[in-house]
This record gives C-alpha cells, structure tokens and sequence, in this order.
C-alpha cells in the first residue's frame, strides 16, 4: 500500500468517474445528483490514490446540526468505495481515518451516518462509532393488497375511510418555517436543523424534487408540515414519510396525506421516529405501529462519533431525533 495516496478533496473529474465506475446508486444517478449532495461541502471526499487512479472513495454530506441550545457542523457518512484490487488492505478504514482528522481539524463538530451491514463492523468497531442499534421504523398498512399477496391470496381494498382533504402543494418556505421549526425543536437534543434552507435544499431543489409532495397549514400556534414520496420498493407499492413536524394541526394534515396515498394505491406507510420523538404520539395515533426486527425490509444501522464537546449529546441514542429526511437515499 505504500503507492496509494489518500488526500481530502473537493468534487472533481477523478470523483465523478470513481462514482460512475463504483456501480453505486449515487453513480447511477449522474453528475446532477452528485453535485447536489454535496453542495456546501467544498471538501466531501476522502480520496484514495494509486498512480493517479482513484481506488478508494470516502464521500460526506455536511449538515447543519442542533446540539441542546447550541448549533454546530456534522459530516454524513453517505457512500465509500474500493476497487476489487484493493480490497482487504484497510483502505475502507484509512479513508475514514483521514476524513476524521481533516474534519476535526477543520472545527467538525460529528461524523454520523446509516451504515448497512456490511460497513456497520469497521464503523462500530475499529472506527470506535457509537452505535445506536438500527434506525426507528415504524409501519402503517393502507391497503390489503400488499398482505393479500403475501398470502397468495387476490384482491385489495382500503383499509381506513379517511378523507384526503385536498391540501395545495407547497412551492416555497418561508420564515414561518423557520419559526416552526425552532418550536417543534424546543424539545430535540440532537438533529439536523430543518429550517427553510434545509427543506427548500432536500426537498425543492432535489434532482428528484418531483417525486416529493410537501403540505402545510398553518395556525397561531405554529401548525404542521408534511413531506411524503411513493415509490415501487420492497414487493409493493410503498409510501415513505419523509417529514412530519408541527403542532396542533399535525394530526389532521398527516391523516389527510395518508388518505390521499391510499387512493392513490399505496399500500404501506413507512416512517422513523423514536417513542420520544415529538412527533411520536400523532403517529401512533394516525395508525402507525413499530416494525419489528424480523419484518424490516432492510437492515439499516445508526451512529456516529463526537469531534468535539459540543457534540455529546450525539452519544447518546435518547438525544436523537431522526426521520426519513436524514436518509440519503429515499
């Protein structure tokens, strides 16, 4: 390994090929998406070198982050990469390594991320995350057909009488997001800081902003904002809820988006979300239910580690609070 050079770079020729060779989904994706993710983030890679070709790839999201009373940075790990020549050298670790030591130099304040099962041993373990278990899924069925199906069984039917209420599509945020983001987040430790630039980034601007619905009412108490996308997954078709963040109108928009789904043809809900969340207890009450272990579709696991003090509270698993806009994949 002495011919491989690993350096933090910005986005490049050499980065936009190693993801088009790599046969990841961000690969596949093309330039656009790329760009996209990691705009903000002038150096998001760590990179390996052989003779000039890239052969390693560590890839980081920067993110606004809350921590208690204080605001801060955080680095998403998001995709790594080794060529088939390199592999089994701890070229995955040393990449990793260098983006921790670059980022705390750089006043980082986290390293976080979703690892799957294959990278969770090298992040847990020699990379000394903490490790938060897998990511809070909770499920709610919609329609029978999906469960019909699994039973070799024909037919469907709805399985709630709710009405969709028909709420316009929000095309902007605006300083009410804001304001209501900083009230729903009174009683959040730790998480990114959804405010109006961070929604108008994930959702508006995204390559794929067409495929996210997003609604809003709004009340003198702050009301509630809705984020929803549908896509054929997991042997159905399935509703991801991307967000769902407000007061005393939560409940009423979250039922009317579920119900609009459902006439649509999904026929699962998924969403994340801790039992301390502050969104929780709506949840619960618009039907969704936590997904045991053996159920989940996929395996997706949660962690990350402190650059600095600030940054505590991110230790511990209770201080979180996630949904599926923390994803960099749905």
């Amino acid at each position: 390994m002495t011919d491989v050079v690993i350096s933090v770079e910005d986005l490049n020729i050499g980065v936009l090929d190693a993801y088009a060779a790599s046969g990841m989904e961000r690969g596949k994706a093309g330039h656009k998406a790329i760009k996209w993710a990691f705009d903000g983030n002038k150096a998001a890679f760590s990179v390996a070198r052989s003779a000039g070709k890239v052969v390693g790839l560590s890839s980081y999201i920067q993110s606004r982050m809350k921590f208690g009373t204080q605001k801060g940075s955080g680095f998403q790990a998001v995709d790594s990469f080794v060529t088939p020549d390199f592999r089994g050298l701890g070229l995955f670790t040393r990449l990793a390594e260098n983006y921790a030591e670059h980022s705390k130099k750089n006043a980082a304040d986290l390293i976080w991320g979703f690892p799957n099962d294959n990278a969770a041993p090298a992040w847990f373990g020699k990379l000394a995350w903490a490790n938060h278990q897998q990511v809070p899924f909770l499920i709610k069925p919609l329609r029978a057909g999906y469960f019909l199906r699994k039973l070799r069984l024909g037919g469907d039917f709805p399985l709630s009488t709710s009405k969709d209420q028909n709420l316009d599509p929000v095309e902007a945020f605006d300083e009410w997001t804001d304001d209501l983001w900083d009230n729903y987040a009174r009683d959040i430790s730790c998480s990114t800081i959804r405010d109006r630039c961070f929604l108008t980034h994930r959702l508006l601007n995204a390559p794929q902003a067409d495929q996210y619905r997003v609604v809003a009412e709004r009340s003198s108490n702050g009301g509630a904002i809705v984020a929803t996308r549908q896509a054929e997954k997991h042997g159905g078709h399935i509703a991801y809820l991307m967000e769902a963040m407000g007061t005393d109108l939560l409940r009423g928009v979250l039922t009317s988006e579920l119900s609009r789904l459902r006439d649509q043809g999904a026929e699962l809900a998924l969403a994340w979300a801790y039992p301390w969340s502050p969104n929780y207890y709506t949840l619960r009450q618009c039907g969704f239910i936590p997904l045991p272990d053996k159920l989940r579709p996929i395996r997706i696991w949660f962690g990350g580690k402190e650059m600095s003090h600030k940054a505590e509270c991110a230790l511990r698993r209770a201080s979180w609070y996630l949904s599926y806009l923390d994803s960099d994949t749905i």
